[in-house]
Protein backbone atom coordinates (compact mmCIF):
# COMPACT_ATOMS: atom_id res chain seq x y z
CA UNK A 1 0.00 0.00 0.00
CA UNK A 2 1.97 3.02 -1.15
CA UNK A 3 1.31 5.95 1.37
CA UNK A 4 0.10 9.64 0.35
CA UNK A 5 3.26 12.16 -0.65
CA UNK A 6 4.21 14.11 2.37
CA UNK A 7 4.19 17.50 1.55
CA UNK A 8 7.56 18.64 3.40
CA UNK A 9 9.42 16.00 1.64
CA UNK A 10 8.88 17.17 -1.65
CA UNK A 11 10.09 20.41 -3.07
CA UNK A 12 6.84 22.75 -2.17
CA UNK A 13 7.16 26.33 -1.05
CA UNK A 14 4.70 28.04 1.51
CA UNK A 15 2.64 30.66 0.58
CA UNK A 16 0.91 32.86 3.09
CA UNK A 17 -2.37 34.69 1.49
CA UNK A 18 -3.08 37.73 3.05
CA UNK A 19 -6.78 38.83 1.86
CA UNK A 20 -10.25 41.51 2.76
CA UNK A 21 -7.30 43.61 4.26
CA UNK A 22 -6.42 47.21 3.29
CA UNK A 23 -2.81 48.84 2.51
CA UNK A 24 -1.99 51.95 4.44
CA UNK A 25 0.67 54.18 3.76
CA UNK A 26 3.95 55.80 5.77
CA UNK A 27 5.23 52.80 6.07
CA UNK A 28 2.91 51.30 4.30
CA UNK A 29 1.34 48.03 5.79
CA UNK A 30 -1.63 45.46 5.29
CA UNK A 31 -4.58 45.91 8.05
CA UNK A 32 -6.94 43.68 9.00
CA UNK A 33 -6.38 40.60 6.57
CA UNK A 34 -7.92 37.49 6.35
CA UNK A 35 -4.70 34.94 6.48
CA UNK A 36 -4.82 31.43 4.91
CA UNK A 37 -1.38 29.60 4.53
CA UNK A 38 -0.57 26.71 1.81
CA UNK A 39 2.03 24.18 2.43
CA UNK A 40 0.39 21.54 0.37
CA UNK A 41 0.51 22.48 -3.22
CA UNK A 42 2.92 22.44 -5.76
CA UNK A 43 2.76 25.84 -6.92
CA UNK A 44 5.71 25.13 -9.31
CA UNK A 45 3.60 22.93 -11.14
CA UNK A 46 1.12 26.26 -11.33
CA UNK A 47 1.48 28.82 -14.37
CA UNK A 48 -0.34 32.19 -13.54
CA UNK A 49 -3.63 31.67 -14.83
CA UNK A 50 -3.69 28.55 -13.02
CA UNK A 51 -2.25 30.25 -9.70
CA UNK A 52 -5.21 33.41 -10.08
CA UNK A 53 -7.97 30.62 -9.96
CA UNK A 54 -6.34 29.17 -7.33
CA UNK A 55 -6.04 32.31 -5.50
CA UNK A 56 -9.66 33.60 -6.36
CA UNK A 57 -11.30 30.44 -4.82
CA UNK A 58 -9.06 30.57 -1.83
CA UNK A 59 -10.38 34.41 -1.62
CA UNK A 60 -14.01 34.28 -3.22
CA UNK A 61 -12.83 37.01 -4.62
CA UNK A 62 -11.61 38.35 -8.36
CA UNK A 63 -9.27 41.09 -7.24
CA UNK A 64 -6.75 41.54 -10.18
CA UNK A 65 -4.56 44.02 -7.65
CA UNK A 66 -1.95 40.90 -6.79
CA UNK A 67 1.35 41.66 -4.88
CA UNK A 68 4.23 39.52 -3.10
CA UNK A 69 6.61 39.79 -0.82
CA UNK A 70 9.93 37.88 0.86
CA UNK A 71 8.54 37.10 4.84
CA UNK A 72 11.87 39.18 6.42
CA UNK A 73 11.40 42.11 3.87
CA UNK A 74 9.22 45.20 4.69
CA UNK A 75 6.51 46.48 2.26
CA UNK A 76 7.67 49.42 1.38
CA UNK A 77 10.81 47.97 0.49
CA UNK A 78 10.12 44.40 -0.89
CA UNK A 79 6.91 44.18 -2.51
CA UNK A 80 6.06 43.43 -6.14
CA UNK A 81 3.28 42.98 -8.54
CA UNK A 82 1.83 40.05 -9.87
CA UNK A 83 0.13 40.49 -13.04
CA UNK A 84 1.85 37.91 -15.54
CA UNK A 85 3.85 34.85 -16.34
CA UNK A 86 7.30 36.86 -15.82
CA UNK A 87 6.17 37.96 -12.58
CA UNK A 88 5.52 34.37 -11.70
CA UNK A 89 8.33 32.79 -12.40
CA UNK A 90 9.73 35.92 -10.08
CA UNK A 91 7.71 35.02 -7.71
CA UNK A 92 8.53 31.29 -7.78
CA UNK A 93 12.06 32.14 -7.65
CA UNK A 94 12.53 34.21 -4.94
CA UNK A 95 10.28 31.93 -2.96
CA UNK A 96 12.82 28.93 -3.69
CA UNK A 97 15.91 30.84 -3.12
CA UNK A 98 14.31 32.49 0.33
CA UNK A 99 13.35 29.55 2.33
CA UNK A 100 11.04 28.67 0.40
CA UNK A 101 8.24 30.71 1.67
CA UNK A 102 6.39 33.95 0.27
CA UNK A 103 3.44 36.30 1.54
CA UNK A 104 0.59 37.02 -0.98
CA UNK A 105 -1.13 40.46 -0.71
CA UNK A 106 -4.99 40.70 -2.72
CA UNK A 107 -5.66 44.75 -3.09
CA UNK A 108 -9.23 45.06 -2.55
CA UNK A 109 -9.47 48.39 -3.15
CA UNK A 110 -7.02 49.31 -5.49
CA UNK A 111 -4.64 51.22 -3.99
CA UNK A 112 -1.88 53.77 -5.10
CA UNK A 113 1.10 51.60 -3.25
CA UNK A 114 3.56 52.39 -5.41
CA UNK A 115 2.58 56.34 -4.94
CA UNK A 116 2.80 55.77 -1.77
CA UNK A 117 6.26 53.84 -1.43
CA UNK A 118 8.01 56.90 -3.86
CA UNK A 119 6.74 59.59 -1.48
CA UNK A 120 7.62 57.31 1.29
CA UNK A 121 11.11 57.47 -0.80
CA UNK A 122 11.15 60.99 -1.14
CA UNK A 123 10.24 62.14 2.35
CA UNK A 124 13.39 59.72 3.91
CA UNK A 125 15.54 61.08 0.89
CA UNK A 126 14.39 64.78 2.41
CA UNK A 127 15.28 64.41 5.96
CA UNK A 128 18.31 62.30 5.22
CA UNK A 129 19.14 65.46 2.86
CA UNK A 130 18.32 67.63 6.06
CA UNK A 131 20.43 65.70 7.97
CA UNK A 132 23.78 66.19 5.84
CA UNK A 133 23.50 69.65 5.44
CA UNK A 134 23.43 69.98 9.58
CA UNK A 135 26.23 68.01 9.17
CA UNK A 136 27.90 70.09 7.04
CA UNK A 137 27.47 73.33 8.51
CA UNK A 138 28.20 71.82 12.20
CA UNK A 139 31.68 70.89 10.43
CA UNK A 140 32.10 73.99 9.13
CA UNK A 141 32.57 75.51 12.97
CA UNK A 142 36.19 75.82 14.62
CA UNK A 143 36.68 76.42 18.39
CA UNK A 144 39.99 77.72 19.23
CA UNK A 145 41.40 76.47 22.87
CA UNK A 146 43.74 78.24 24.98
CA UNK A 147 47.13 76.14 25.39
CA UNK A 148 47.23 74.45 28.48
CA UNK A 149 50.41 75.63 29.69
CA UNK A 150 49.35 78.99 29.75
CA UNK A 151 49.24 81.17 33.11
CA UNK A 152 46.27 83.31 33.81
CA UNK A 153 47.72 86.38 35.81
CA UNK A 154 45.05 88.15 38.57
CA UNK A 155 45.42 91.65 39.13
CA UNK A 156 46.90 92.21 42.96
CA UNK A 157 44.26 93.79 44.68
CA UNK A 158 41.21 92.86 42.74
CA UNK A 159 40.59 89.82 43.82
CA UNK A 160 40.84 90.39 47.45
CA UNK A 161 38.86 93.52 47.19
CA UNK A 162 36.05 91.37 45.43
CA UNK A 163 32.21 92.25 46.54
CA UNK A 164 32.27 88.42 46.58
CA UNK A 165 34.57 87.57 48.40
CA UNK A 166 34.18 90.27 51.11
CA UNK A 167 31.06 88.50 51.59
CA UNK A 168 32.21 85.16 52.35
CA UNK A 169 35.28 86.21 53.96
CA UNK A 170 35.93 89.66 54.78
CA UNK A 171 39.32 91.26 54.14
CA UNK A 172 42.01 92.06 56.33
CA UNK A 173 43.35 95.55 56.43
CA UNK A 174 46.92 96.05 55.29
CA UNK A 175 48.82 98.89 56.41
CA UNK A 176 51.16 98.03 53.09
CA UNK A 177 48.88 98.58 50.07
CA UNK A 178 51.02 97.58 47.68
CA UNK A 179 51.89 93.67 49.02
CA UNK A 180 51.96 91.21 46.57
CA UNK A 181 48.80 89.28 45.80
CA UNK A 182 47.37 86.85 48.94
CA UNK A 183 44.63 84.57 47.46
CA UNK A 184 41.65 85.02 48.96
CA UNK A 185 41.71 81.97 50.71
CA UNK A 186 44.72 82.39 52.55
CA UNK A 187 43.40 85.72 53.89
CA UNK A 188 40.81 83.83 55.42
CA UNK A 189 43.03 81.14 57.02
CA UNK A 190 44.55 84.30 58.06
CA UNK A 191 42.39 86.02 59.84
CA UNK A 192 41.15 83.12 61.43
CA UNK A 193 44.86 82.05 62.81
CA UNK A 194 45.10 85.87 64.55
CA UNK A 195 41.21 85.58 65.89
CA UNK A 196 39.95 87.89 63.73
CA UNK A 197 36.40 88.09 62.94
Amino acid sequence: MASSPNPTDQNFIVVDFHYNGQFAPNPLVYFDPNRASVRDVDFSGFGYEQFMEFLHKLTNSRSKDIYFCLPQESLGLGIHTLVNNGDYKEFLDLAYANDKRMNVYVDHHNEPIFDWIEAEESESENEDLDEDEDSVIQDSYSVDHEEDDATYPFPANKTARDRFLNILCEPIESEDQDDEYVPPSTLCMMRDSHGIR
